[in-house]
């Protein structure tokens, strides 16, 4: 099922901008140069672990404790999770959410004239990037920049006068990918530039990499946007974020 393949892919979507460390039971994800990147350090624990949870998560508290980083862990889930469970048993804090996604199963063109150059952002390209720096988080900008480096994944920029204006990135995992990072600078917005955007990323994926694509989005404008585009919700998934100070 399609909900299925998108909980694998959040469950291993830090990857792109983290360290890894390959375990039995999951994987643990660090970025030592972006600790306030949540995405970027917790752990995931498969929910059909079938072992000693105590020792796991001793494991993962010690992990994170040592490079001076509250141990987090995340769950993506369609009910409640089994590991959030021996989480909650050890005193981990939580905040859970129940999450939309929104998957483009009928692709469409929004009905937008395309007034910017769009082309797609590389590593060389990181001092136009940087002059997003003020807009975006330093934590989301570092992720950004690591992010770069993965041949999957692809960042693209909309010009308006040879200046960056706008960028929305999309990362491929086998037949599905994630749109993600779509942003306009703050003076530039209410122009179309985000739409512009998404039809370039659908008729890129429709000529290039051939996946369902999907995001997550909780502004209705946007919203509104996306399903323009033939995106629709999917609500089975829920998030789970536990931490321990």
């Amino acid at each position: 099922m399609l909900v299925d393949k998108i909980i694998q892919f959040e469950n291993h979507f830090a990857e792109l901008q983290a360290n890894v460390v390959e375990k039995p039971y999951g994987r643990i994800f660090y970025d030592r140069d972006n600790p306030l990147s949540y995405d970027s350090n917790h752990a995931y624990i498969k929910e059909d672990f079938d072992g000693d949870w105590d020792l796991v998560i001793n494991e993962i508290i010690v992990f994170y404790r040592e490079i001076a980083i509250t141990p987090r862990v995340y769950t993506f889930t369609k009910s409640k999770s089994r590991a959030g469970l021996f989480l909650e048993k050890k005193e981990f804090l939580k905040q859970i959410e129940e999450i939309s996604f929104y998957v483009q199963k009928n692709k469409k063109l929004i009905d937008r004239v395309r007034t910017i150059d769009i082309r797609r952002l590389h590593l060389s390209d990181e001092t136009k990037i940087s002059h997003f720096g003020q807009e975006l988080s330093e934590w989301g900008y570092k992720s950004l920049m690591k992010a770069l480096g993965n041949k999957n994944f692809y960042l693209f920029g909309g010009y308006e006068d040879d200046s960056l204006v706008c960028m929305a990135s999309m990362y491929k995992q086998g037949d599905i990918s994630r749109i993600n990072d779509v942003f306009t600078k703050s003076d530039k917005r209410g122009k179309g530039y985000g739409a512009q955007l998404i039809n370039f990323i659908t008729e890129f994926n429709d000529k290039t990499l051939h996946t369902v694509s999907y995001l997550y989005a909780n502004n209705p404008i946007a919203i509104n946007m996306y399903k323009k585009a033939g995106y629709e919700e999917m609500k089975e998934m829920i998030r789970g974020c536990y931490w321990v100070e």
